[in-house]
Parts: C-alpha cells; sequence; structure tokens
C-alpha cells in the first residue's frame, strides 16, 4: 500500500479532495499547491483506497481600485 502525502505538490483530483482553499502566504506559492495535509491519502496496486484531504491556495485578490 502505497502513502499519498501530496504537501508542497499541485493539487490532483484524482489523488486528492480538497477541504479548503486558502489565500498563498507569498508570491512564489503558485495557485492550486496543496498547503496542508489533513488526512494522508492511500492508494494500492496504482488504485486509490483513500485520497488525501487536502487544503489548496489560490491566487492573490487583486487590489481594489
Amino acid at each position: 500500500m502505497a502513502e499519498i502525502n501530496p504537501l508542497g505538490q499541485k493539487f490532483d483530483p484524482h489523488q486528492h479532495q480538497a477541504i479548503s482553499q486558502i489565500e498563498a502566504p507569498d508570491a512564489a506559492t503558485e495557485a492550486n499547491t496543496v498547503l496542508n495535509v489533513l488526512q494522508k491519502g492511500y492508494a494500492l496496486h496504482g488504485r486509490i483506497i483513500r485520497p488525501a484531504l487536502v487544503v489548496v491556495s489560490k491566487a492573490k485578490a487583486a487590489p481594489a481600485a
């Protein structure tokens, strides 16, 4: 059984389940990057048994004009 721990990786809806989305902590972090893993996921023989529950980043909001 393979553990899925995607911290710092791009969000993949086939392996991860996004629980929430927060603004990126800095400008270097791209949108849809996994910032926090709430529960590790598991795969068996290439099939997802349980997706990883994650918090992903979103693009910073543009300042109001």
